[in-house]
């Protein structure tokens, strides 16, 4: 019987090159640990004669104790072996597995295969799990960038028209000054044309006051010779004229001083008042001017529109884009903007944008109009479903945009329309999407039932991040009722958060 405790036996007579050469690694690899056969083949739980034969050469090891003698060698050294080394070895193994048995050869082989497309398999699954969460990473930050830049618009546009009542009080105090303005000039222009003719007038009483001074003067040098009775008569009737165009031309000597002193107001009047008409009539010419632009904009026809978004949108000309898809918001009507959000659907691109603006700035009588023309009259089908989309996104946006009054009557002229789907389309949206502050607001604008009905919503739908918000909020504008019954209910229906809740709450207070 075989010692195996003893040192290794020399390897095996007839032993093949192939063979040689791995149990040579292999035993260089043993010598490593520094242990007996046997006990090795002890810690290993296989037959010590088995792994003698492997380390001599006369029998090809299996692959998993050439791997299992890589592990006891790294944990031994306290470092793996070297990937050089070990290919060589795996090598050698294939080669001496192959001379001296072809099938165990074959099954090796298969299982090497296999082994290396498991590990692409296992690589591809990484990639695609890395490449997953980077596109849903960019997809989220898109969506957000989106909801910014239309809630960035949508607080441009309050803005504008809060602006544009400012113009329009300046405008109509201008239009003010300006009739007033022109009714002075008017009196301005009388005056002068009067103030002429008094000219006028007075230069010929004037002269006529010489003439009958001369003809008084004469007269009386005849009364003096002792001209006739009659020629007594004229001197007394030449005296009357001469007194009579003497007052005459003191009464158009006033006349022209006051025309004077009406004159000289006037000019007083307008250097003063020039300054502010020439600031309304800048902030007029303005507001026209964009205005035109707008309605210039949007009066072009459909497609021409359609082709100048895609544009825009493919270019990242966001200004362009913007401004295109507020001027068709505001000057646009329904049918045209259902006519545009289709065309772009057709052509393979969104109509978010649009959407947003329209749903941020129509008017309601305008967009209870549109939402029926987007539905595509009843048809099913791809284009009843991109009716659909079109509608949801008109309220999905319209609930997050609007004014609290604004949402209210919207959902209550759609509810007496017979529209509930939509009414609960814009409640979930609100109690899900809309900003804690604008959310506090729409529940005190409801009715008490549609605020408790609103709150249950909430409890089901919100995201618990923005809970804290809304909390803070409603207790800022006093909703104390309503507060009660949101932490009532959220403590019944999401107890596992409930805590946490009221935890971020009060951080938040601090």
């Amino acid at each position: 019987m075989v010692d195996h405790s003893s040192p290794l036996r020399p390897l095996g007579e007839g032993v093949p090159e192939d063979a040689a050469r791995l149990a040579a690694a292999l035993r260089e690899l043993f010598s490593s640990l520094g242990l007996s056969v046997r006990r090795y083949a002890s810690r290993t739980h296989r037959n010590a004669g088995a792994v003698s034969r492997y380390l001599n050469g006369t029998r090809v090891p299996p692959w998993d104790f050439v791997t299992e003698l890589f592990i006891e060698v790294a944990k031994q050294k306290k470092t793996p072996l070297r990937q050089e080394a070990m290919e060589l070895i795996k090598e050698s193994h294939r080669n001496a597995l192959k001379v001296s048995n072809k099938r165990l050869h074959e099954v090796q082989t298969l299982q090497d295969q296999l082994e290396e497309a498991d590990a692409r398999v296992q690589q591809a699954a990484i990639r695609e799990q890395v490449l997953m969460e980077g596109l849903q990473l960019r997809e989220q930050r898109i969506a957000e960038l989106e909801t910014r830049h239309v809630e960035l618009s949508a607080r441009r546009d309050k803005e504008i028209r809060e602006r544009e009542g400012a113009v329009a009080e300046l405008a109509l105090a201008r239009e003010t000054d300006s009739d007033e303005l022109a009714r002075l000039k008017s009196e301005v222009d009388q005056l002068r044309v009067e103030l002429q003719r008094a000219k006028e007038s007075s230069a010929a009483a004037e002269e006529r006051c010489r003439t009958l001074e001369e003809r008084l003067a004469a007269a009386e040098e005849q009364a003096q010779a002792g001209r006739e009775a009659m020629e007594s008569d004229k001197l007394e009737e030449a005296q009357r004229s001469a007194e009579e165009a003497r007052a005459l031309a003191e009464e158009l000597r006033h006349e022209i001083a006051d025309l004077k002193a009406a004159n000289l107001a006037s000019s007083r009047f307008r250097s003063t008042s020039g300054a502010a008409g020439d600031a309304g009539e800048y902030l007029l010419d303005l507001e026209e001017r964009e205005r035109q632009k707008a309605q210039q904009l949007a009066g072009r026809p459909a497609e021409v529109n359609i082709r100048e978004l895609i544009r825009s949108s493919v270019k990242g000309e966001t200004t362009q884009e913007y401004t295109l898809a507020v001027a068709l918001a505001k000057w646009s009507t329904p049918e045209t903007v259902r006519e545009i959000c289709q065309g772009l659907q057709e052509k393979g691109h969104p109509a978010n944008t649009l959407l947003a603006h329209t749903a941020a700035s129509m008017s309601l009588p305008q967009l209870r109009v549109l939402l029926p023309l987007l539905l595509e009259d009843g048809k099913d089908g791809e284009d009843g479903r991109r009716g659909r989309d079109l509608v949801s996104g008109a309220l999905y946006h319209f609930a997050y945009f609007r004014d609290a009054p604004e949402v209210v009557t919207f959902m209550r002229q759609l509810s007496e329309a017979g529209w509930a789907p939509w009414v609960n389309q814009i409640n979930a949206n609100c109690a899900k999407e809309r900003k804690g502050d604008k959310l506090a607001e729409l529940l005190r604008e409801l009715d008490p039932d549609e605020s408790y009905a609103m709150i249950e919503t909430i409890v089901h739908v919100r995201r618990t991040k923005d809970i804290p918000a809304l909390l803070l909020r409603m207790e800022a504008l006093g909703l104390d009722a309503y507060l009660q019954r949101l932490l009532s209910r959220l403590r019944d229906l999401r107890p596992g958060e409930y805590d946490g809740l009221l935890a971020t709450t009060e951080l938040a207070k601090d």
